[in-house]
């Protein structure tokens, strides 16, 4: 029926804070895939492949090919520890279910009997189902960090589902679940000293109240006239971002007191305002900058992005033009002729060559080929040894983030503002205004 861009689960964080934002998409082709995509897809898959052969280790099947949408990739154990965790959280879900639970993988849901739309569907990584209880479980292998709690694509994704469960019955309210569990798995998490695996349990009866709150959010971006609505989450990853007055005005707005206005509307740091350097600048100021940092950087990527795209197109803009970038240096001829004549030139053939010891992260994903040819790679037993015994982990660089951060705080003592200084030897005469 709706004649807009479907509006799945997976980008409600969107559409729903910004409504708007359908329509302006529209005007943009859809972008191919980038690395860390294909890097999500090629996880999904083998999560997918894992459940469907019975919950099996992942980390068994490190050196195999497999083929997805994206093409053919080979499990590396980076990946495989990173699924693991998936599967092992399944099965510690099952076992608490006494075994009688079943376990669906990328299976698609749709809330139409709910809301009367078809543009609502969408597809969930893993359900599982027992005990009176349905559980939504969405991967994530990103390292942004996704919460559970209140998510709003899980959400819809619990309510399609119930929906279709809804349709099987002639009482209307009978559900076979009297409360849904909303997971969310994110293994790279657990290298920044985060949670990795969150929940959002929520009763049925409560969750059937938040459908009229779908369908108001999916009618608001019918609207022509939609409004756009800023923010880090609904922005980031928006094809319509590097055009958006609104991104462009609320930055501005947010971060006037660094930025000011000149003539022609851009902005430009305000240098010689005392109360605009940061040194001086209040506790609540610096939250203020802080907070609108994430949307600035946005804006700034994303009309670079469209100004690239502009001048690649052939067209003009006053001011701007396209330069190569420096370009790095490489050997003319192919390697093995190139050292030759390295070495003909009186260069050491050791000196010509570097050898580095691999990074604990690279030794993880490491396969190489046995003799008989078959190939191997370190056993789990054998990363955890090597973690225990032989990998020192530093503390990260000290960053600043919001409060909502699931990563412990730094506590810090602050500085004594003064000095303490021994006494000095007492004078022979002590001058009368120290008496």
């Amino acid at each position: 029926m709706s004649t807009h861009a479907q509006l799945s689960p997976s980008k409600r964080h969107r559409w729903a804070l910004c409504p708007g934002s359908v329509r302006e998409e529209a005007k943009y082709p859809e972008e191919r895939s980038g690395p860390a995509a294909i890097d999500g897809t090629h996880s999904h898959t083998l999560l997918e492949h894992c459940i469907k052969a019975g919950l099996a280790d992942p980390t068994l099947m490190v050196g195999v090919r497999l083929m997805d949408d994206e093409g053919e990739f080979v499990i590396d154990a980076d990946r495989a520890a990173r699924v693991k965790m998936a599967i092992e959280y399944v099965k510690s879900r099952v076992t608490q279910l006494n075994g009688i639970a079943e376990v669906v993988p990328e299976k698609r849901v749709d809330p139409q009997w709910f809301t009367g739309r078809d543009d609502l569907s969408g597809t969930v990584d893993i359900q599982i189902i027992g005990g009176g209880v349905l559980e939504i479980v969405d991967y994530k292998d990103g390292m942004a960090e996704v919460p559970a709690e209140g998510n709003l694509q899980l959400e819809q994704y619990a309510l399609g589902k119930l929906a279709e469960c809804r349709k099987g019955y002639n009482v209307p309210d009978q559900y076979p679940w009297h409360e849904v569990r909303m997971t969310i798995i994110q293994p790279k998490l657990a290298l920044r000293g985060g949670t990795p695996i969150t929940t959002w349990t929520v009763p049925v009866s409560e969750l059937l109240t938040k459908i009229s709150v779908l369908v108001d959010q999916a009618r608001a971006t019918d609207n022509p006239d939609a409004p756009l609505i800023p923010g880090d989450s609904q922005c980031k990853y928006c094809r319509a971002k590097g055009a958006c007055s609104a991104l462009a005005g609320n930055v501005m707005k947010e971060v006037g007191i660094m930025f000011q206005p000149i003539a022609d509307q851009t902005f430009e740091i305000a240098q010689q305002s005392a109360d605009r350097d940061p040194a001086v600048m209040s506790d609540d100021q610096i939250r203020q900058v802080m907070e609108a940092a994430p949307l600035m950087r946005q804006l700034l990527e994303a009309v670079e992005k469209e100004a690239l795209r502009r001048l690649e197109a052939g067209q003009s803009i006053p001011g701007l033009k396209l330069v190569n970038g420096r370009g790095s240096r490489t050997w003319a001829l192919p390697e093995e002729e190139m050292a030759k004549k390295l070495v003909k030139m009186g260069i050491p053939k050791t000196a010509i060559y570097e050898t580095k010891l691999v990074s604990p992260a690279k030794a993880e994903k490491l396969v190489w080929e046995k003799r008989d040819g078959t190939k191997v790679s370190l056993t789990p037993r054998q990363m955890s040894r090597m973690e225990q015994e032989y990998v020192s982990k530093m503390a990260g660089k000290l960053t600043v983030v919001p409060e909502s951060d699931s990563r412990p705080a730094v506590v810090k003592n602050a500085a004594p503002m003064f000095s303490v200084v021994e006494a000095a030897p007492a004078a022979e005469s002590v001058p009368s205004w120290l008496s």
